[in-house]
C-alpha cells in the first residue's frame, strides 16, 4: 500500500491489487498498516476478510438457518466509493486487469469466497461532503411535532454521491484531500430472509381483549400477550424462528367488542425466519394446521384456514376496503319506552346513507363528513326499554356512534329513525358477526412455494 500526496495512492502489492493497478505504476509508496490504504481502507485485506468470516460463522452457529443458497450483500462506504471515482480520474496509468470492474464487484469476489451470506461495511467518516456540489449536499433538519430537532449527520448519502460522480472532472479531483484512515473499517453483520404471509381468520370470544397491544392507562405496563396480534404472532414466530411480526387485518374491532362468526381476515408478515422447510412446496398445507391447533389451545380466539400466501396477494386484503359489508349484532337500550310503532318506522327508514363526523379540528368540515350505507337492519324487542339489532353497515360505519348519535355528529342515528328525540338510546353490548370478505384466496390447485 502507498500514501497518495496529490498524484500517488496507497495501494498494496498483492495479486489482489495487480488486478486494480498493476505494479508498474508509479509514485505509490507503501503503508505501513493495511488499514491505511486511501483507496480500500484495508477492506480487501485478506487479515480484514478472515476476521469478517470468523464472525459470521460464529453468528450463524446462534441462529443457524435452514437454507441452501444466500445472496450476499455489501454496503460499502460512500468515502471509498468517491475516491474510487476521484481516483479513477486522476491516475489514468492504472492499467490492472479488472480496472474497470467495479471496486464493489470486486469485494463481492473476495468476500463470496469465503462463504458470505451478509455484510456491511461502516468506517470511520473520511470525507465530508464534496465542497465543490454544494448544493447536492445540504444539511437538512429533520423536524418532529413541528419542531427543530437539529441538524443530520453531515456524512453523505449513497443518492446524493451518485448525483454528482459524473460530474467530477480531473481538475475537480485535484483539488480534494486524500487522508488515510486513522483506524481499521468496523463492520456489521445482517442476516434477512424474505418475509413469509400467513392468511387466515380470526374470532375474538372476550370483551376485554385488543386487536394490538394495548394498557388502560398510557403509563402502566401492558400484559404481555393479552392481544389478538400476540396470541397469533407469538406462535407462529416461534414455530418458523422470525425475528419480527406484523399483523395486518381487515378493519379492527374495539376491545369491549367481540368478533364472531366467521371471523376477520388477517395475514400476518413474518420477517425473517429461520425456519421455512415445513412451509416450503405444498408442506404448509400439513404444518398450519398442527400450529391453528397451537394458537387455538389459547383462550378467547381461534383462528380458521391458516394457510400460506404470497406478498402480492397479502397486499391486496385492503384492497377495495370501503366496498366491503360488515354485519353486527347490537344490544341496545333506550331510556325512554318505545312502542311497535317505533320500530316498524325506523325499519322502513332503511336502507339509508349515515353521515358519520370524524372529530379532528384539524381538518375542513367536508373531510370530516363520512357517508356510510346502512343496508339492511332487523330488530327484537325485549322489553319496552331493550332490544337486539342487527345491522348490515358499508365497511368502516361507525357503529356505535350511529346507535346513539354522538351528540349530533352522526345524522341520522338510530335514535333520530326510532323518533326517540328527547331520550336516548345507547349500546350495550356489541358482535361483529359478519365480514363480508373472500378470504383466504381459495385455489383450484395448491400454491408451490419455493
Amino acid at each position: 500500500m502507498s500514501r497518495l500526496d496529490s498524484a500517488a495512492v496507497l495501494v498494496e502489492y498483492d495479486s489482489l491489487a495487480e488486478l486494480q493497478i498493476h505494479k508498474t505504476s508509479k509514485n505509490v509508496t507503501t503503508a505501513e498498516e493495511a488499514f491505511q490504504c486511501v483507496l480500500c481502507f484495508g477492506i480487501l485485506d485478506p487479515d480484514f476478510i478472515a476476521e469478517v468470516s470468523a464472525s459470521v460463522a460464529e453468528s450463524l452457529e446462534k441462529m443457524p438457518y435452514d437454507a441452501n443458497t444466500f445472496i450476499l450483500a455489501l454496503n460499502l462506504p460512500t468515502s471509498q466509493t468517491l475516491r474510487e471515482s476521484l481516483i479513477s480520474k486522476l491516475r489514468t496509468d492504472f492499467r490492472g486487469i479488472l480496472i474497470q470492474v467495479p471496486f464493489k464487484v470486486r469485494n463481492v469476489d473476495a468476500y463470496i469466497k469465503k462463504n458470505w451470506r451478509g455484510l456491511e461495511q461502516t468506517p470511520n467518516t473520511l470525507l465530508g461532503p464534496p465542497a465543490n456540489f454544494p448544493g447536492n449536499f445540504q444539511e437538512r433538519k429533520k423536524r418532529r411535532f413541528g419542531e427543530d430537532s437539529g441538524p443530520s449527520s453531515s456524512e453523505c448519502s449513497k443518492q446524493q454521491l451518485q448525483q454528482v460522480l459524473n460530474r467530477i472532472s480531473p481538475e475537480i479531483a485535484r483539488k480534494y484531500s486524500y487522508k488515510s484512515p486513522t483506524k481499521k473499517c468496523t463492520y456489521k453483520l445482517e442476516f434477512e430472509r424474505d418475509p413469509i404471509y400467513i392468511a387466515g381468520r380470526y374470532c375474538k370470544f372476550s370483551r376485554s381483549l385488543p386487536q394490538s397491544p394495548w394498557s388502560e392507562e398510557k403509563d402502566a405496563p401492558r400484559e404481555p400477550g393479552n392481544s389478538v396480534s400476540e396470541k397469533v404472532c407469538d406462535v407462529l414466530k416461534t414455530e418458523f424462528g422470525a425475528s419480527d411480526s406484523r399483523f395486518i387485518t381487515s378493519g379492527r374491532e374495539d376491545i369491549d367488542v367481540r368478533m364472531l362468526g366467521e371471523g376477520r381476515p388477517f395475514v400476518v408478515e413474518l420477517r425473517n425466519c429461520k425456519t421455512t422447510k415445513p412451509l416450503q412446496g405444498t408442506r404448509y398445507l400439513e404444518t398450519l394446521p398442527i400450529v391453528e391447533a397451537k394458537i387455538n389451545g389459547q383462550l378467547d380466539i381461534k383462528v380458521k384456514y391458516l394457510t400460506r400466501v404470497q406478498r402480492d396477494v397479502a397486499e391486496k386484503l385492503s384492497v377495495g376496503e370501503e366496498e366491503k359489508r360488515k354485519q353486527y349484532t347490537a344490544y341496545c337500550y333506550s331510556s325512554l319506552p318505545l312502542a311497535p310503532e317505533s320500530f316498524e318506522k325506523a325499519f322502513a327508514a332503511i336502507p339509508v346513507e349515515v353521515i358519520n363526523s370524524q372529530h379532528c379540528s384539524c381538518l375542513p368540515r367536508s373531510l370530516l363528513d363520512r357517508p356510510r350505507s346502512v343496508y339492511t337492519m332487523e330488530f327484537l324487542p325485549l322489553d319496552k326499554h331493550h332490544f337486539l339489532t342487527r345491522v348490515e353497515t358499508q365497511a368502516g360505519t361507525y357503529i356505535k356512534e350511529f346507535v346513539h348519535g354522538d351528540f349530533g355528529r352522526t345524522r341520522p342515528s338510530l335514535a333520530d329513525l326510532l323518533g326517540v328525540e328527547q331520550g336516548e338510546v345507547d349500546i350495550l353490548e356489541l358482535d361483529v358477526e359478519k365480514v363480508d370478505h373472500p378470504w383466504p384466496p381459495k385455489y383450484e390447485k395448491p400454491v408451490h412455494f419455493r
